[in-house]
């Protein structure tokens, strides 16, 4: 399945098009939970430690259940996940419960969950999420798994040495999945892995982790002193970082650890597994070190069964010197896993197959000799083509195309069809390919590969007939304007030829029957896709509440969690954000019951959208970071961690910190240009988002060449008319609006207010961000009238599909408010600000500029009604946040200085107010700057030694005025000329740039 990108922004009335959901991103997965009423080996503080009571609501979503065990470091719990609907468990350490005075427990606890964040494999335990409970105490959410520990495992009953052995190297496999994603465990035990009901193995407990290239000694530190409770009896727990009974010579010493520490621990444990009892004697830290340090091992039991190739090389693992071990988990686990009798075994096969094979080959000669070869059944594949993309569907999307009557249809008609016969053909000589692997592979594993890759490559045939049967089924002109787009987004050819990729992917069911239903209902999957592809959400929505039943009635997750997918994405597209998050949560826990990896990055970036994105939670969308990161980063993916990383870049960019944002995009630019062979949508639009934040921070220039290139691209890719170059007309209008470009900035939000009302329809969200847009600029030139006009209908239409409270109702708020103060209408030009800034306090987590904004427009305003200490308190604020922030962007500091200017001129201050206004025309947004070249002129007037400068700049803002339509402004300013008179000097200040705009 490839990634899903939703268009453009819920009216985010700036920059836009930092919604995407594009190629993939991660979130850290802590530790796995303990089995139910088992003890966590380790405790040493029973009785210390008090679990939250049965009941308890934590994190406002997890209800717990019971006490699953005591850890050295903490409580687990199981508790029931109200949101996602599934048993978790629940890693908890809070202050109160930790004997030390020092947050270290906290520390390790969130390192467990930023180590196994980054690991996905399936012998280790997969986390959920993590963070912070309201009393500021630490949690991790797990896999929640029925069974018992290792230890408890192998005291349940004897086991034969192969099934032990068997145990351990899935065990090993995870430790080293560990190793390979650059981590060091070192605390590796049988208390730290766990035996699931259905047999399979998980390591767990990463709490000690650290990175392989680091340590928290230095590398060739001597040997510390002895602590004095190295001289007590051994306990499981206590000072010494790790569990001394498996540590490794160096970690006891405390030298430098790597892979090979885990690996001394791994073979301490897995000799005890095998022989039941100890290598070392000593019952003392002092005493087992030596042992150690002397290579002193108690031999085996002469009577053991376990054969000497095992013993070999369980005890190489156990060298002093770690250079004499195996130099990885791989290399050992390659030799437990090289059973010599096996190997004779398969010498005997393959010497009865090669004596088959000669028997073949004379048959083979004998047969060519009478009689030509037949054809390779893997020949022809283009007859597989019939009816999904030929030459009659192409003569029939011609027609259907031309037949809407749209001056583009005719070459959109030929960038779709070739697009299209690219992708036939891609996919011609891949099931080719694969057809041929099928019959020449025959080891197991890549037999099994073989199929999963002519699976993939049916799958994406089922696709492409699916959306090639939407597109020419009847002339309709908004599939007109789709169809690039739609054919682009077709799963990529490529995954199929991976085996990362292929193996990631959930195979096919194995029961037979469940087989049969899946693949019943995949010619209606594959429609629901085509439709959102082609934009159709109406009649996909439709389809879904169709689908629903049938698909619930499956019963197999994998399936549903899909469906509910794309149900989700068709939600989104119709602008019902909170029906699409509902969705997305149930689809969540339905791809973790399948293990569907790439579903779960998708639908965690599609979430992040609609929680962060489209409905301004920015608090909750930052939480949701976690768990995001964590599953883009374990699936390896360049295209979902494309996707992950811009999803993030889109919140960050929205609660105003440019510096992550910047870096996030800038990653994910790296990554799609890295892996795609040609120009895409997706690249446009992280261009888009790129130029954005270089927009905020007032580079302009900059700016505007990301968002010429994304333009550029779509053009290419589109045509000059198509509905998604919207979002970039939208930009690039600001980028002219900033630069005192008004007609150029008009002619630009028209146009992407005509396209998207063709599009989108007349009631979308996004409709209503380009009649905000618009408004501005209608402002900026005077145009109070219709600028009113153009506000008060963004504002209705946000509130009608935003809802009340979103922080775009908010931007309309304080851009009717700036209207009104233009039209003098000072007391409601207040109400408006006022309701402004109460809407941008209430969200949690916005960006704190939007609210100092406010606060400065709204000071302004009641120096106008002359409320001077309010209007102090307010430009206060606003320039105090603006202080904390110049360096990044100084735009909402210049507009306080400009406020607390006015302020100074209003109560006969002007030798104040000049070094304020002076300040402010250095970064000033452009709309505000005449303004304050107006004011800076009055107070140097005022002052009675800037006059002739004053005259000056007087002049020059009221031409500014009547060039961009504000003759009432014009008016004010002439008067005050002429009742004014005076000499203008020869000498005055450099032009700023207002009266040559």
């Amino acid at each position: 399945m490839s990634p899903q990108r939703p268009g453009g922004g819920p009216g985010s009335d700036g920059p836009e098009e930092t919604l995407t959901l594009g190629a993939p991103a991660p979130g850290p997965r802590p530790d796995s939970a303990r089995p139910s009423g088992n003890t966590l080996a380790g405790s040493s503080r029973q009785g210390a430690i008090a679990s939250p009571p049965p009941g308890r609501v934590l994190a406002e979503r997890y209800t717990v259940l019971n006490l699953l065990g005591h850890g050295g470091f903490g409580l687990v719990v199981s508790a029931y996940d109200v949101r996602l609907n599934r048993r978790v468990a629940l890693k908890l350490l809070r202050p109160v419960w930790s004997l030390d005075e020092d947050d270290a427990g906290q520390v390790r606890l969130l390192r467990e969950a930023q180590a196994m964040a980054q690991l996905n494999h399936p012998n280790v335990v997969h986390v959920y999420d993590s963070g912070r409970l309201e009393d500021d105490s630490v949690f991790i959410a797990m896999e929640y798994v029925e069974g018992r520990t290792l230890q408890q495992w192998l005291k349940q009953q004897p086991r034969p040495w192969r099934e032990v052995l068997k145990a351990f190297l899935e065990a090993g496999r995870g430790l080293a999945a560990a190793h390979d994603a650059g981590l060091v465990h070192r605390d590796f035990k049988p208390e730290n892995v766990l035996v699931g009901e259905d047999g399979r193995v998980r390591v767990t407990d990463f709490g000690l982790a650290q990175a392989a290239h680091g340590s928290e000694a230095a590398p060739e530190a001597a040997p510390r002193p002895l602590p004095r409770t190295w001289t007590e009896p051994l306990t499981e727990s206590g000072k010494v970082v790790g569990t001394p009974r498996y540590m490794a010579p160096e970690q006891l010493q405390g030298r430098a650890v790597d892979a090979r520490s885990d690996l001394y621990a791994f073979c301490v444990a897995l000799y005890e597994g095998l022989y039941g009892a100890r290598p070392f004697a000593g019952d003392t830290f002092g005493a087992i070190l030596d042992a150690r340090l002397d290579e002193r091992i108690i031999p085996p039991p002469p009577e053991s069964e376990v054969p000497a190739w095992v013993a070999r090389a369980t005890l190489r693992g156990l060298k002093t010197d770690p250079l004499q071990r195996p130099g990885s988990m791989r290399e050992l686990l390659h030799e437990l896993e090289d059973d010599p009798e096996q190997r004779r075994r398969a010498r005997l096969r393959a010497g009865v197959l090669a004596a088959g094979g000669a028997l073949l080959l004379v048959t083979a000669v004998w047969g060519w000799l009478r009689q030509e070869a037949p054809a390779s059944p893997c020949v022809g594949m283009e007859g597989r083509l019939a009816g999904v993309w030929d030459a009659r569907l192409r003569d029939r999307l011609e027609e259907v195309m031309v037949g809407t009557g749209l001056p583009e249809a005719k070459d959109t008609f030929g960038r779709v069809s070739r697009l299209l016969d690219t992708y036939a053909q891609g996919w011609v000589k891949q099931r080719a390919e694969a057809c041929e692997q099928a019959r020449q592979e025959w080891a197991e594993q890549s037999h099994r590969l073989a199929a999963l890759r002519e699976y993939c490559l049916e799958r994406r045939r089922g696709q492409l007939g699916a959306l090639t049967e939407l597109l020419v089924k009847a002339p309709d002109p908004t599939l007109v304007g789709r169809a690039v787009q739609a054919v682009q987004s077709l799963p990529a050819l490529s995954g199929c030829a991976d085996a990362r990729l292929l193996t990631a992917e959930v195979p096919p069911p194995e029961d037979p029957e469940v087989r049969a239903r899946v693949e019943s209902f995949q010619r209606e999957e594959d429609r629901l896709e085509a439709l959102h592809r082609a934009g159709q959400y109406k009649e996909g929505l439709a389809f879904a509440e169709e689908l629903r039943p049938r698909v619930k009635s499956l019963g197999y997750p994998p399936l549903q969690g899909r469906f509910l997918y794309w149900h989700a994405l068709h939600l989104d597209g119709a602008g019902d954000y909170k029906g699409a998050e509902s969705v997305l949560r149930e689809a969540l826990v339905l791809a973790a019951q399948g293990r569907d990896a790439m579903l779960e990055t998708q639908a965690w970036s599609l979430l992040v959208t609609e929680v962060g994105v489209r409905q301004a939670r920015y608090a909750e969308a930052l939480w949701l970071e976690l768990p995001l990161m964590a599953s883009a980063e374990r699936l390896g993916d360049d295209a979902l961690l494309a996707l992950a990383l811009e999803t993030l870049g889109n919140v960050r960019w929205l609660t105003g910190d440019p510096v992550l944002s910047l870096g996030y995009y800038e990653r994910a630019l790296a990554l799609m240009e890295k892996g795609a062979a040609e120009e895409n949508l997706g690249l446009a639009q992280l261009h888009n988002g790129l130029g954005n934040v270089l927009m905020d921070q007032g580079r302009y220039a900059k700016a505007r060449e990301h968002f010429e290139r994304a333009l550029a691209i779509k053009q290419r890719l589109l045509g000059d008319e198509h509905p998604t170059i919207a979002v970039t007309l939208n930009n690039l209008g600001i980028i002219h609006e900033e630069l005192g470009e008004y007609t150029e900035a008009q002619a630009r939000h028209e146009r992407a207010l005509a396209l998207r009302r063709a599009l989108l329809g007349p009631e979308h969200p996004m409709v209503a961000s380009s009649l905000t847009n618009l408004g501005d600029v209608l402002l900026a030139q005077g145009r109070l009238d219709a600028a009113l006009e153009h506000h008060e209908r963004a504002l209705a239409l946000k509130q009608k599909t935003l809802g009340p409270d979103h922080p775009s109702v908010a931007t309309s708020y304080t851009s009717l408010g700036e209207v009104l103060a233009a039209l003098e209408q000072h007391e409601r030009a207040r109400e408006h600000f006022e309701r402004a800034l109460g809407l941008r306090e209430k969200v949690q987590g916005s960006d704190p500029m939007d609210t100092a904004e406010v606060s400065a427009l709204l000071g302004l305003t009641w120096v106008h009604l002359g409320r001077w200490d309010e209007a102090l308190r307010h430009l206060q604020r606003a320039r105090d946040t603006g202080e904390k922030v110049e360096s990044s962007d100084p735009r909402v500091l210049a507009l306080a200085r400009f406020g607390l200017g006015e302020l100074h001129l209003a109560r006969g201050q002007p030798a104040a107010a000049v070094p304020l206004l002076e300040r402010s025309l250095e970064h000033i947004p452009v709309r505000a700057r005449a303004d304050a070249r107006w004011a800076l002129a009055r107070a140097l007037w005022d002052t009675g030694t800037g006059r002739p400068r004053g005259r000056e700049l007087a002049t020059q803002v009221q031409e500014h005025y009547r060039r961009v339509g504000q003759e009432r402004k014009a008016t004010r300013v002439s008067q005050w000329l002429l009742s004014h008179p005076g000499a203008i000097a020869s000498d005055t200040g450099q032009d700023d740039g207002v009266g040559s705009r």
